[in-house]
């Protein structure tokens, strides 16, 4: 699955869950099929945005429109009560060994 966030305000603007056909989150209509990494809108046939890397820029003026990633990113807000709690202690990233003797 790979989702497409806006990069203005990162939301959630479409998701594939296969390897071509975008689908836009709000309605889960078909709105584009990416094909040599060009994004290219399902009913017209316009050329929407090229990917390069994991982000998609404009096919008319280059602008960044859309960041792709394969993981979703939670809408979580953090609540108040895990705001004021105290981080818990970390544990230390190695062992100590004792020798048998």
């Amino acid at each position: 699955m790979r989702y497409l966030y806006t990069t203005e305000d990162d939301q959630l603007f479409a998701y594939a869950p296969g390897r071509r056909d975008f689908f836009r989150a709000g309605d889960d209509r078909l709105w584009a099929h990416e094909s040599h990494g060009w994004l290219v809108a399902a009913e017209s046939g316009e050329t929407l945005a090229h990917r390069t890397g994991d982000v998609y820029y404009g096919a008319i003026h280059g602008e960044r429109l859309y960041r792709v990633t394969a993981d979703p990113i939670p809408d979580v807000e953090p609540s108040e009560s895990a705001a004021n709690q105290s981080p818990r202690p970390r544990r230390a990233t190695h062992r100590v060994t004792r020798s048998l003797h």
